[in-house]
């Protein structure tokens, strides 16, 4: 047994240098996911709809046209009034699909403050292409309200808006 101890550290040795690549892999594509959702959303927040239809991806591109896009967006945002916060509650980075779509994608969820509304849910869907990350999603709505009983099952039904991802 002491024999093999070298071999079996190795191996060891071997598999956590290939989890912690695995691992900084994803780190990496956290990491340069997050500013491009902030900057998408943010023309999304500025009302410049028409803009962040053309930075979006073609899985956008191909669901929806811009003028539904545009139409959605101003249907709701503007009755929320501005944001008043965002606070990044999960992101998940997905490198074999989503939604049976294939290829890269990162589906970043934010607990969001608008002047008028003071629960709001918003996610964020972008997918990589081109060597770049685009936004191809953007689904948002009101955070439902908490039971008073808590006795009773909670349920996780949200009361969204209409959805716009592939």
């Amino acid at each position: 047994m002491i024999r093999h101890l070298p071999v079996i550290l190795l191996a060891c040795s071997i598999l956590t240098l290939g989890t912690a690549h695995g691992f900084a892999a994803d780190d990496d594509q956290i990491t340069s996911a997050l500013p491009i959702a902030k900057a998408w959303v943010a023309q999304i927040d500025a009302g410049h709809y028409d803009d962040s239809y053309l930075a979006a991806g073609s899985a956008l591109h191909q669901k929806v046209t811009q003028d539904k896009w545009a139409l959605v967006l101003k249907t709701f945002r503007p009755v929320w009034g501005n944001v008043v916060s965002r606070k990044t509650i999960s992101h998940v980075y997905k490198p074999d699909g989503y939604e049976g779509a294939s290829g890269e994608f990162m589906v970043i969820t934010y607990a969001t403050t608008f002047k008028n509304l003071d629960s709001g849910i918003e996610v964020v869907v972008l997918q990589r292409e081109g060597g770049q990350w685009r936004g191809v999603g953007y689904n948002a709505g009101a955070k439902p309200a908490p039971q008073e009983d808590d006795s009773q099952p909670q349920s996780q039904t949200d009361v969204q808006s209409e959805t716009v991802h592939p």
